[in-house]
């Protein structure tokens, strides 16, 4: 509940900040909400991708235009992230499996590119980095007990070996539909690929296990 209340918070703030500059219309508030298909991409070649997971992204949205012409935004936001993915690894003869779903704070940085409004229609692309913050890890893996017994564990918390930061490249595009004055639709597709570890001290024998976090999301929102 706390992370929902420092959201609602900033959402004040950044609304009180959005009507304070209504009259240049240089800025331009919204809110997000966006399903999206998580994966790792492995970094040893022994560690291999698995399968995808369905997580969910919601949040702030602000794009401050740049120049007259209003072709151009630097857009940001602030974002919970919900995102995970499916590995495997052999050892022993066996595949241990693990499915592990993080939960991340994220600051996107990215430049949007927008043509002139056809009909009610602006078309947009972007690209940036991101900024991600990891504030949660939980999986379900498999292990050996101490009798060398194949178990499995679940929802362990496995923060601890979770990097904190994750920076990754932002590529997307889509459009924004406008209803009335500010207010419009925006509908995207993203691409958001990592080029950080996110694995912290995470061994299988003595091989340390490096993986980096990919997602592609369905981007639904409104701006104001």
């Amino acid at each position: 509940m706390k992370k929902v209340y420092a959201l609602l918070f900033l959402a004040t703030v950044v609304t009180s900040v959005a009507h304070a500059d209504d009259d240049s219309k240089s800025f331009r508030f919204g809110l997000k909400a966006a399903p999206n298909f998580g994966f790792i991409h492995t970094d040893t070649k022994e560690l291999k991708n698995d399968g995808s997971q369905v997580g969910f992204t919601f949040g702030l949205l602000g794009d401050f235009i740049i120049g007259g012409d209003r072709n151009y935004a630097f857009s940001t936001g602030l974002l919970l992230n919900n995102v995970g993915g499916k590995t495997t690894f052999p050892f022993n003869n066996v595949n241990l499996n693990r499915s592990t779903k993080y939960q991340y704070i994220e600051l996107p940085l990215t430049l949007k590119l927008m043509t002139n409004e056809i009909g009610y229609i602006t078309y947009y692309g972007q690209i940036g980095a991101d900024a991600a913050f990891n504030i949660a890890a939980k999986s379900d893996y498999d292990t050996f007990d101490q009798t060398g017994k194949l178990v499995r564990m679940t929802d362990e918390d496995v923060m601890d070996n979770t990097e904190l930061f994750r920076a990754s490249l932002i590529v997307g595009a889509g459009l924004q539909y406008n209803f009335s004055g500010n207010t419009s639709l925006l509908l995207g597709l993203t691409y958001n690929s990592g080029f950080t570890n996110i694995l912290k001290d995470v061994k299988v024998g003595d091989t340390e296990l490096k993986a980096r976090q990919n997602y592609i999301e369905l981007t639904v929102g409104m701006y104001f």
